[in-house]
């Protein structure tokens, strides 16, 4: 079965980059460049990777800004990520949107 998958990508690859992309190319271009960032000693990152709430925030999922639409994750996953990583990560120090978010959600809990 694994072999099978492999021939029909091998097969199916070339007509998906030639006849599919070409279509897509615009749209990846304009997320690249809508999204990337540079941070210092990092590079170029998604702005979405640095959990960056004040440019991508959903107040219906904890952020303290609400975004446009276009900008923001769907279904509060940037909202959800930040919670999984300081979870994961305790010792990190998440930007400033980010705590304010952590905060609120702190008192919601405490007193809820």
């Amino acid at each position: 079965l694994l072999f099978l998958e492999e021939m029909a990508s091998v097969l199916l690859t070339p007509y998906v980059l030639y006849f599919m992309m070409p279509q897509c190319a615009d749209g990846i271009v304009a997320f690249v460049r809508d999204f990337t960032l540079h941070v210092e000693g990092v590079g170029d990152v998604c702005s979405l990777a640095s959990f960056d709430l004040a440019r991508h925030g959903n107040a219906k999922y904890g952020a303290p800004t609400h975004c446009p639409k276009a900008a923001r994750s769907r279904q509060g996953k940037l909202e959800k990520s930040l919670l999984t990583f300081v979870a994961t990560y305790p010792t990190w120090e998440p930007p400033l949107a980010g705590r304010a978010m952590l905060a609120a959600l702190s008192r919601h809990t405490e007193f809820g």
